[in-house]
């Protein structure tokens, strides 16, 4: 699914004072992508091209230039291909401003009619097409890039950081979990695995406090059933939570409110307990200082409905 909304970009042949803004954008586009801009946009008559660029190649035998012609056409906001009748006589237009390659900078698609065009040409001189596909690839895989996308596509930026965290930076150190078992990282790149409890089984609830012996994370499946088989006797009883719901601003705040009700109360933890449950809480808050997500909303609302006996955050 897209994630760039070129729309964002006013309309070109509105007079809003923005009207340049697409151009502008590809000019900056090219230079990030290494081009040498030798004309920009400008509002007189532009001779068949909005912008030129110069991209250097260097080879065996020593280096040599490249100038291109730029034709920008911005139809996002109809949703229409660029068609032929909007790109005219493209040979003649690259000659005419001594260049020796035609780059089509579009931010919907060429329609069959045009590509074919374009490639028929392709013998003749070098082209290129950016399309609204290849302008996000390009823009969405490196920080420079992004930064870029930032600055045309604030909105599209802010609605798919929402829905895809990062932990915020707060400590020196990036937060890491490493699972019990085979040392995996359970943070990167994507939060996943469980948080292990090992309880010691009560006779007397009313008297005997709540201790936790034991507190690891850990791979669901095989590490965990290797790590349970370890830790397993008549004296201990297991719980877990999965990770990625702890993380959940809403789930994260009533586990913290949870657990010091319950040490008010008297549970009590081992020192090696202790450690690993500060350590956890510590590494997961950068993770949780944020907006929900449209998947945590519903994975919320989906807890809300389940009792709080069976692990739930419903009444």
């Amino acid at each position: 699914m897209p994630i760039l909304d070129f729309k964002e970009i006013p309309e070109a042949h509105i007079a809003s004072g923005e009207q340049d803004r697409f151009e502008l954008f590809a000019r900056d586009f090219l230079e990030y992508l290494g081009y040498r801009i030798i004309s920009s946009p400008d509002r007189g008559a532009d001779g068949g091209k909005d912008i030129v660029v110069e991209e250097k190649r260097v080879g065996v035998g020593g280096e040599n230039y490249v100038r291109w012609l730029v034709s920008c056409k911005h139809k996002a906001h109809s949703g229409s291909s660029v068609k032929p009748t909007d790109e005219s006589n493209i040979r003649d237009r690259v000659d005419a401003n001594k260049c020796s390659g035609f780059i089509g900078f579009y931010s919907t698609l060429p329609s069959t009619g045009l590509a074919g065009i374009i490639a028929g040409i392709s013998d003749k001189i070098e082209t290129q097409t950016f399309d609204k596909e290849k302008i996000e690839g390009n823009l969405l895989g490196s920080t420079k890039g992004f930064d870029l996308a930032k600055r045309y596509f604030p909105e599209s930026i802010k609605k798919w950081q929402v829905e895809n965290p990062a932990p915020v930076k707060i400590f020196a150190e990036d937060p890491i979990l490493k699972c019990a078992y085979c040392n995996k990282d359970l943070l990167n790149p994507n939060p996943t695995g469980i948080i292990v409890f090992w309880e010691r089984i009560r006779e007397d609830y009313e008297k005997e406090p709540q201790y936790y012996e034991h507190i690891y994370w850990c791979c669901k499946g095989h590490c965990d059933k290797k790590l349970s088989f370890t830790h397993r006797n008549h004296e201990l009883i297991d719980g877990w939570e999965d990770i990625p719901d702890v993380m959940i601003p809403h789930v994260y705040i009533k586990w913290v409110m949870t657990s010091l009700n319950e040490l008010r109360a008297g549970t009590k933890y081992s020192d090696e307990a202790y450690s690993k449950f500060k350590y956890f809480l510590l590494n997961i808050y950068p993770f949780v200082s944020r907006h929900l997500s449209a998947k945590e909303k519903e994975r919320l609302n989906g807890l809300m409905e389940i009792p709080s006996y069976l692990g739930g955050m419903g009444y």
